[in-house]
């Protein structure tokens, strides 16, 4: 655990997260595919991501150009040839299912997935999965270059988390969440959210 530097900051400690009360429901499940889908991509091509206010960036091995997968629109792009894929999903055939068939029509080789997955994306899956619909949950690009933000909302509390795995909230505390690189994903990303202090019903693993 690194040093904490406490912020004197008004705090409403009965503060419930937003629902998805007031959110469309197409939205939302676009979203969150949208990671889902990132995640199975990773594991089958292993390579880099990025991520912007509206799309996620995949730098994947033995491909000549970007994957982008809008995640508002639901779209997945590779050089010119665009394919929808909020519609395509099914409980049924699942996640990494739509991936290889996208990655068929996209005709990228196909390849076989692999366990092995970057710690930060998979706690990034995990977070958008859990909180997303429940919360509002966003990933956006920090202040700073490698840094992420995790808002609640259009202009809801932030926190941020550095490339090199260093967490700050809005309170000023700091954090290494490599110490839970053990741990599993969905718990990582709940340590991580109650760090934040979003809502009550998540305790703040430092205390």
């Amino acid at each position: 655990m690194m040093g904490m530097r406490i912020a004197s900051l008004n705090y409403e400690e009965d503060r419930e997260c937003r629902g998805s009360g007031v959110r469309d429901e197409k939205q939302i499940s676009t979203y969150i595919l949208s990671f889902q889908l990132a995640e199975k991509l990773l594991r089958l091509y292993q390579g880099s991501w990025e991520i912007t206010g509206s799309q996620i960036i995949l730098k994947l091995k033995d491909l000549t150009q970007d994957l982008i997968i809008d995640i508002n629109s639901g779209i997945i792009s590779y050089g010119t040839v665009t394919i929808p894929f909020a519609n395509r999903y099914s409980a049924a055939k699942g996640v990494m299912a739509l991936a290889q068939e996208l990655c068929s029509d996209l005709n990228i080789p196909p390849k076989e997935a692999i366990n092995d997955l970057d710690f930060l994306f998979k706690v990034f899956v995990k977070l958008v999965e859990v909180f997303h619909a429940r919360c509002d949950l966003r990933i956006l690009p920090g202040n700073t270059d490698g840094e992420w933000e995790i808002r609640l909302g259009e202009e809801g509390p932030s926190g941020w988390l550095s490339v090199d795995n260093i967490a700050e909230n809005r309170f000023g505390e700091k954090m290494d969440i490599s110490v839970w690189e053990n741990l599993r994903a969905e718990k990582v990303a709940t340590y991580l959210f109650g760090f934040n202090r979003f809502c009550k019903n998540f305790q703040c693993p430092m205390r």
